[in-house]
């Protein structure tokens, strides 16, 4: 380590190490460290591609490492859209305010699944989704028309959100979403600011992150190695999330939720076999066991040990200069 410096707090001290072999690195040069005063981790060094998102690395990937065929990717990407509508109601966020339709920017949006399940609950809201790589902005394009005759299709900007981003579109949306998009950067500081001045006086920014304090890494060696992967750069916990938010200076209230994304079976399955499940990871839709998930659920995302974090930010009251 030659250097260092933490994306998040600005701190420079020596940090400590976390785990010396990333998931994913070529060279095996990436380590994972702490930083010594806001406790953030972070791969270092920070590095970051757009060519790997351009050409679809991640999924590849996953397709790679655990067999997972590309319809179940798909299959699993709607019912965490779905999901992701759903919660809404749970934090209070209207999606109807009087008779003025709602704007949402989905930053990092991908296919645009999320955007055609909000437009799809929602009619009448617009809904624009911001998508750096244009050959993901291509696919979705082509499984929201698979999806069947009457599949919203939202409006796609290839661009990303940067300061330029934010002044043109100041305080002109009524949500932004960052479904699990702040992990990959390399300034998630940065565009939570970007992404506060994006929304009105009464809007709210939501970001979904992977949680490192996630009990199964704790459980199974082989879940907290698969944990640290070459494309995460930021490994938050409801602290660090949180520190990320109040370093932005631009939210008046922070909330930092826990949220179970995989089912109860592929928590039992790292545990007993210390493996993924591969091929159909339990991402679990349906009611036949939602008792002894509900229940499991709820105290995992209570302790916020869950496999992911929910951050519901909101501006100053009046929100911020545009």
């Amino acid at each position: 380590m030659v250097s260092f410096r933490c994306i998040i707090c600005n701190d420079s001290s020596l940090p400590t190490e976390v785990i010396d072999h990333i998931k994913g690195d070529p060279i095996g040069t990436l380590t994972a460290v702490r930083c010594s005063s806001c406790g953030h981790i972070q791969l270092d060094p920070p590095e970051y591609s757009l060519d790997f998102y351009e050409e679809n690395g991640q999924v590849n990937n996953v397709m790679r490492m655990y067999g997972t065929p590309m319809n179940v990717l798909v299959e699993h990407s709607w019912i965490e859209a779905r999901r992701r509508v759903q919660r809404f109601a749970n934090y209070d966020i209207q999606l109807v305010r009087g008779d003025r339709p709602l704007r949402v920017l989905d930053i990092g949006g991908g296919y645009g699944f999320f955007a055609a399940e909000l437009m799809r609950a929602v009619p009448g809201i617009e809904v624009v989704v911001v998508e750096p790589s244009t050959a993901r902005v291509a696919l979705g394009k082509t499984y929201l028309a698979e999806a069947g005759p009457g599949t919203p299709v939202p409006e796609f900007l290839s661009e990303i959100v940067d300061e330029a981003f934010a002044t043109r579109h100041a305080r002109t949306f009524d949500i932004v979403t960052l479904w699990h998009v702040l992990e990959h950067l390399i300034d998630p500081v940065g565009l939570l600011r970007h992404a506060a001045r994006l929304v009105r006086g009464d809007g709210v920014v939501c970001v979904e992150v992977p949680n490192v304090d996630d009990e199964l890494q704790a459980l199974s060696p082989s879940f907290r190695e698969r944990s640290f992967m070459a494309e995460h750069i930021s490994y938050f916990s409801s602290h660090t999330l949180e520190t990320a938010a109040r370093r932005a200076g631009a939210f008046g209230h922070v909330n930092v939720h826990g949220y179970q994304r995989y089912g109860i079976f592929n928590y039992f399955h790292w545990i007993h076999t210390n493996k993924p499940q591969g091929v159909n990871p339990d991402l679990f839709e349906g009611t036949d066991r939602w008792w002894l998930e509900a229940t499991w659920r709820a105290a995992r995302e209570s302790a916020r040990t869950s496999d992911a974090l929910l951050m519901v930010a909101r501006p100053p009251q009046g929100g911020l200069n545009p």
